[in-house]
């Protein structure tokens, strides 16, 4: 069950803040300083204009008067400064801390979760919704406690001078509260929101998608708009913006028209008053200057609204991750010298009411080498996943060395399992960071692995050789060559049960000979889980588990099954039959 999550939008935000808050209230305190002393020249002009007309000043006086107004302009635009510079460092800081924390708790939650989401929804959160609450607070928190510390300042201070022009001059303030209400505050436009962010979260995916297709497009001739999650979440956006747009047009057009015209009411009732003589022209001027001056302040609370409404939602979606359910874990220091791995009664399924596995039991014994196979579809991944707990079991239990892996911690499970994955993993480092993927291993560690793994000799030739940084002025690797480093972190970091997924799926012939020969030494005295479609791969193996449909069809060895299993039997010949196949030119 989640959590219970007590607050939401900027309050929520003041709590992600953390130890960052007093910088943040440090740069709104500036703020309100700076709204007071950008007041103070208008003030002292008017009382330099009441005293002309009435009683007469002197220079000396006017420029006593008019150094206070410079030094307060001098010091609104330092404290302006130093407001932006606190609300920047503490923006920083929170983007910084904020997709740290993010991130470990993506390390933290079952593969299931992240499996589920598309890697265009959660770079949206990572990087746009993340960066959006950056801007916000460097720019949005100074500026908006401006943008109410002036207009409410002048109001004051205007209605000390004159109540009847005041009311005036707070009455558009008023209507633009309202429409800004209206427009960005009511249920119809928080669905909206939730809806543009959901679009955009989709056609996030969908680029994501279309870039990772982009090799198969160029050789099937196909255009940008042949790609259809890519051109239909694309089109969705534009519709959903162009919508959107023609819905608020009218509103902003009202807003702005309204607020550009604000002065026309206070001018003709201020001539009204001047002409009867209710009215002294000081103070008709003083009203006509801050009368105009607290209306930009209110531009800037405006565009406010819609960019609030947007924090709120990325906030939500932030909560949606930093509130999940982590991996749960028992934290037991589980000791075992066994290293044996068995299903009992496992069942398993990734979306509720669709089981993956049913009821599957067998056992590999420590040392041994067990293969998994089937047609495709049959859960042979699934299940070697599971070994290391990359997703919870519905029912039944997975064990390692008699032990259930639930009770392991996770680092500890993790250290004693090794996974080579049919689709390899490669970072933009250099290839000794990329073989050592974080551990403390020394150089010589990690150049003994790579002889293991057959890889040392391709990356010798590489112009930096192992400080040779991958991607950079296009060194990349072919596949066979990448399941090769894959192999060597698998060899460095020494685990006691070995996965090997596909493992020699996109290898060519002379590749396939390396990555067999560097298995034949890394397997010694480990337990072996192979999951394999070259069948010629696995017939010596000491046990082959038979799937098929998420069961367990038949479990043997090669020359058992081929006579108690006609799944197996029909895989078998289906296999030889592929490697006898020729193309033949008849012409």
């Amino acid at each position: 069950m989640k959590k219970q999550k007590q607050k939401s939008g900027i309050a929520r935000l003041l709590v992600i803040a953390g130890k960052r808050k007093g910088l943040l209230f440090l740069s709104g305190l500036l703020a309100i300083v700076h709204a007071v002393l950008t007041l103070v020249p208008y003030a002292l002009v008017y009382y330099i204009l009441k005293e002309l007309l009435t009683i007469g000043i002197s220079a000396g006086e006017i420029s006593k008067w008019l150094v206070w107004a410079f030094l307060a302009i001098s010091g609104s635009f330092i404290l302006m400064y130093a407001s932006g510079m606190a609300s920047h460092i503490a923006a920083f800081n929170i983007l910084y801390e904020l997709r740290c924390k993010i991130a470990d708790k993506l390390g933290k939650m079952p593969m299931g979760y992240v499996g589920k989401r598309s890697s265009g929804s959660l770079k949206k959160i990572l990087a746009d919704d993340v960066e959006r609450i950056e801007t916000f607070i460097a720019h949005g928190i100074p500026d908006s406690v401006k943008a109410i510390t002036l207009p409410t300042l002048v109001l004051i201070f205007l209605f000390t001078i004159d109540w009847r022009l005041s009311l005036i001059t707070f009455a558009p303030l008023v209507i633009v509260i309202v429409l800004v209400f209206s427009a960005f505050a009511t249920p119809k436009a928080k669905a909206t929101m939730k809806k543009y962010h959901s679009s955009l979260e989709d056609m996030n995916a969908g680029i994501v998608e279309f870039v990772r297709a982009m090799p198969v497009m160029k050789i099937f001739g196909q255009s940008a708009r042949a790609f259809k999650k890519y051109s239909s979440t694309v089109d969705d956006y534009n519709t959903f913006v162009e919508k959107w747009t023609k819905i608020s047009a009218s509103v902003w057009g009202m807003l702005i028209s309204f607020l550009n015209n604000a002065l026309l009411p206070l001018l003709v009732v201020g001539l009204l008053f001047y002409f009867n003589n209710d009215l002294t022209l000081p103070v008709f001027f003083l009203f006509l200057i801050l009368g105009v001056g607290f209306v930009r302040p209110v531009f800037a609370l405006m565009s406010l609204g819609p960019q609030i409404s947007i924090i709120n939602h990325g906030v939500k979606r932030i909560d949606e991750i930093l509130f999940e359910v982590e991996e749960q874990e028992y934290g037991k220091e589980e000791e075992s010298d066994d290293f044996s791995v068995e299903f009992k009664n496992v069942d398993f399924s990734y979306v509720e009411g669709t089981e993956v596995l049913k009821d599957i039991s067998f056992k590999v014994p420590q040392g041994s080498i067990t293969a998994l196979v089937g047609p495709s579809g049959s859960g042979k991944s699934t299940a070697g996943q599971l070994i290391a707990r990359f997703y919870d079991v519905k029912n039944g239990s997975i064990s390692l060395g008699g032990i259930n892996i639930n009770d392991f911690k996770a680092e500890q499970l993790m250290e004693n399992i090794g996974f080579v994955f049919q689709d390899n993993m490669m970072f933009f480092q250099s290839f000794y960071d990329n073989i050592r993927m974080g551990s403390n291993k020394s150089l010589e560690e990690v150049k003994a692995a790579a002889k293991i793994a057959r890889c040392h000799d391709f990356i010798m030739k590489l112009p930096n050789g192992y400080d040779t940084k991958f991607g950079d002025k296009g060194i990349h690797l072919s596949g066979g060559e990448q399941q090769r480093i894959q192999l060597a972190r698998v060899v460095l970091k020494d685990p006691k049960v070995l996965v090997l997924d596909e493992a020699t799926a996109f290898s060519d012939p002379e590749n396939e000979h390396l990555i067999m020969q560097a298995f034949s030494e890394i397997i010694q005295d480990k337990t072996v889980v192979v999951i394999a479609h070259r069948l010629s791969t696995i017939a010596e193996v000491d046990q082959i588990v038979v799937l098929d449909n998420g069961k367990a069809d038949a479990i043997g060895t090669h020359e058992e099954l081929i006579k108690t299993s006609k799944l197996y039997m029909k895989m078998w010949n289906a296999h030889k039959r592929a490697k006898e196949f020729e193309i033949i030119n008849n012409g």
